[in-house]
């Protein structure tokens, strides 16, 4: 990066290296809450989980209003735009830590896997964003924009992926006359293979030409 650095480009990519720090700490507790016994999770009653499931909900919508606000400053800094210094100010922090929270309960309490990979393959397309955004900043190239498309329907597709699968841990089911799988789309391959395309292909920090 050049070395009169924008207040805009150290906002964003501020943003995202917080992101990128509490995400992996997910990893590290993730794999520690796999060891658990998990057979106290069963006698949880059905309100409290549900009252877990909603709570991970809220939170994502609210991670994901972030990561909108966060594109679009991304979005200014690549056409070169001025932005406010007041809007600089009042950009808001990252609400990942409440999100890994609701995350850490939903482990606490479903009673099967199905719901807690949804929710954690939740989390790891947000790192993937973080990614693939500080790249884009660093160092624009002609497919960001198909990447931060993709990566908001894949989001978009593990949200009900979860709520599929609480709605089957609560016994709720699909609504009268839905489809049996409500609400999961229909896909040509499955999410994990989709997901392993675009990690492949995903801009990363580029180098620079000349750069060693």
């Amino acid at each position: 990066m050049p070395n009169d650095v924008s207040p805009l480009v150290l906002t964003v990519v501020g943003g995202v290296f917080t992101i990128v720090g509490i995400l992996l700490k997910i990893v590290y507790d993730g794999l520690a809450a796999r060891r658990q016994d998990r057979r106290e999770a069963l006698d949880r009653f059905a309100p409290e989980r549900k009252e877990a499931y909603e709570e991970f909900l809220t939170c994502l919508k609210r991670e994901r209003e972030y990561w909108h606000n966060l594109h679009e400053l991304a979005e200014c800094h690549r056409r070169g735009e001025d932005v406010p210094q007041e809007r600089m100010d009042n950009f808001p922090a990252s609400p990942m830590s409440d999100l890994v929270s609701a995350l850490e309960r939903v482990r606490r309490v479903a009673p099967t896997y199905q719901t807690i990979t949804a929710a954690e393959s939740v989390l790891r397309l947000f790192v993937d964003m973080a990614e693939s955004t500080r790249a884009a900043i660093n160092s624009p190239g002609p497919n960001d924009e198909i990447t931060w498309f993709l990566l908001q329907r894949y989001l978009e597709d593990r949200e009900r992926e979860f709520v599929y699968a609480y709605r089957l841990d609560l016994g709720i089911g699909p609504p009268i006359g839905g489809p049996k799988n409500f609400p999961m789309p229909e896909r040509p391959w499955p999410a994990d293979v989709a997901e392993g395309i675009l990690r492949a292909h995903m801009p990363r920090e580029r180098k620079t030409r000349g750069a060693p």
